[in-house]
């Protein structure tokens, strides 16, 4: 083929060469007379200027050939791959400079040198078979080995190579891998870890596909927590999973979190597949892994921590009202028990005096005030321990089977006197034989406090009349005056002990507010609950009921306060 194009620019420059000497003999076309010696002398410059442009184009194509070696060696030696010829026994006949570059020393220094030698020795039995394959098979090969200058591990590289033509050299191509090593055996590490924590945490968690919302993982910890095995959660879609059927995670959720790439549920309800509700933090987040997005859900169970959560909240609520109690305590040590002492101790030196002194008409006076003082102080004693004692838990509980009747009318006469020296009329509306299983004494200070109540804030001459009602369900004690009512706004506060609520009554008579907060708490013990009507100027009516399946309801509620 070469052959070839040489005789067709040959015959070119014949050609050109003709065509120039016709022209100049056109121009000279007197000067040869002899016709042989012009013939032969056309010939001669014919051959003259052949030779010339030959000459040229030789010139042209040595100039070509260096300057395709220069680039071919540049390319060569500053190729950032390392280039190396070795013989069947691994020894170095030529090499570029990245090559020396990578073997540590100068390149002149490593011709005839073993490409082996730089090698750890734990890859010589690779390289050996690297080798082997490509002189007997004659094949391309490719291996990866680990460089050692001077006994030190260094880089990895990558082998490929080939065999020359001759069948007696292999010619190699070097690329540096240690960063892709690296990089590849901290992903494998990073991957080992991440699997270690997947398999081993103690949250449940679901990987789910992002754009088909398909389960492709799930790790121990959820399988048992929801008790569906993994195949039975494999390749379903999350919302298949009985589960999650009712939580509101819905396509239209899916979409949401393909979009923001985040969704959290702080406390979602789970059943599990035997049935049991479980409460869940549910977390789920978009991320790329493997150049594919998907979904990681993150489920915790706070079931205990809800618990632990209440109980603490239960126990705020309590030391709240541990500390109202003590600071209502101490208020009334303070200021009412010492009122009608003062009271007592005073009027009572009076009383010596005016005995002494003979002036009995003052004597009475005296005498009735220190009563209503006494009466006053005792009743608040008498109120204080009770609640005290039941505060620390040291009021027994005693349900039996009592008169109603009986009781009320008892504890009606025991505060007739205090009525009648208001002139008020105390009625009772109770049927005969009304039995109630309940704590006798608890009943009566609810009454007498109650009764207590509807004397101080009734006006002189006024009605209180006491009824009970028996319903199939409960039975219902209702206490009525007549008096000055209570103010809507104050109706709430009655029954609070942070509140401390206490008016005066229509003759100025002090009070505390905690027998009614003890009323609350005995009814309270017993199942019940206890309310007031009441419109300001006209009375106040209040009324307290007792379960009629009191001890099954005791049996309850005893268990609630001993806890």
């Amino acid at each position: 083929m070469r052959k070839d194009k040489n005789l067709v620019e040959s015959a070119l420059l014949v050609e050109k060469a003709e065509e120039q000497i016709i022209k100049e003999n056109s121009e000279n076309i007197g000067v040869y007379t002899n016709a042989g010696i012009q013939k032969l002398v056309h010939e001669l410059q014919v051959h003259q200027i052949e030779l010339e442009m030959q000459n040229e184009q030789l010139l042209m194509a040595e100039e070509e050939t260096r300057t395709n070696a220069e680039k071919y060696t540049a390319l060569y030696d500053f190729f950032p791959v390392g280039y190396f010829t070795l013989n069947q026994n691994g020894t170095i006949s030529e090499l570029n400079l990245m090559g020396a570059k990578m073997l540590g020393k100068e390149r002149a220094i490593l011709i005839n040198h073993s490409f082996k030698s730089f090698l750890t020795l734990y890859t010589w039995t690779t390289f050996d078979d690297f080798l082997k394959e490509i002189f007997e098979q004659q094949t391309k090969s490719s291996c990866e080995v680990r460089l050692s200058i001077d006994k030190n591990p260094l880089m990895y590289v990558h082998l490929e190579g080939i065999i020359s033509d001759d069948n007696k050299q292999c010619l190699i191509t070097a690329v540096d891998i240690t960063s892709y090593k690296e990089g590849t055996e901290n992903l494998r590490e990073s991957e080992i870890r991440y699997r270690r924590l997947f398999e081993s945490a103690r949250d449940g968690i679901l990987i789910l596909d992002a754009v088909n919302g398909l389960i492709i993982d799930v790790n121990p910890f959820l399988i048992q927590l929801l008790g569906y095995s993994r195949d039975e959660m494999l390749g379903k879609e999350l919302w298949e999973i009985g589960t999650f059927k009712n939580i509101g995670y819905s396509q239209f959720a899916f979409t949401e979190l393909q979009i923001r790439g985040y969704i959290r549920y702080e406390d979602m309800p789970l059943v599990t597949k035997a049935g049991k509700t479980i409460s869940v933090e549910f977390i789920s987040n978009v991320y790329v892994a493997d150049h594919s997005k998907v979904i990681q859900c993150n489920i915790r169970d706070i079931t205990e921590r809800k618990i632990v959560e209440k109980a603490l909240k239960e126990s705020e609520t309590r030391l709240q009202e541990l500390n109202a109690t003590k600071d209502k305590f101490f208020s009334i040590i303070a200021h009412d028990l010492r009122g009608p002492f003062n009271a007592i101790m005073g009027f009572s030196d009076l009383l010596v005096e005016r005995s002494k002194e003979k002036y009995y008409e003052e004597v009475e006076k005296f005498a009735v005030i220190i009563q209503d003082s006494s009466r006053r102080a005792m009743e608040l004693i008498t109120n204080l321990l009770e609640w005290s004692r039941l505060q620390i838990g040291r009021m027994e509980f005693r349900p039996e089977n009592i008169d109603m009747a009986a009781l009320i009318r008892s504890v009606s006469q025991l505060l007739n006197d205090s009525a009648q020296q208001k002139s008020i009329t105390i009625y009772t509306e109770v049927p005969e034989d009304i039995t109630v299983f309940a704590d006798k004494a608890m009943i009566g200070t609810i009454v007498r406090n109650l009764i207590s109540n509807a004397i101080k804030f009734t006006h002189p001459g006024g009605e209180i009349v006491i009824s009970v009602q028996q319903e199939k369900d409960q039975l219902i004690v209702m206490v009525s005056d007549n008096g000055i009512g209570i103010k809507k706004g104050a109706i709430k506060k009655l029954f609070v002990i942070e509140e401390s609520y206490s008016t005066p009554g229509t003759k100025a008579e002090k009070g505390t507010g905690l027998g009614l907060i003890l009323c609350k708490e005995f009814v309270e013990k017993h199942g019940g609950k206890i309310s007031v009507e009441s419109e300001e100027g006209r009375g106040s009516q209040f009324y307290f009921n007792i379960p009629r399946n009191l001890k099954n309801t005791i049996h309850n509620t005893q268990q609630v306060f001993s806890e």
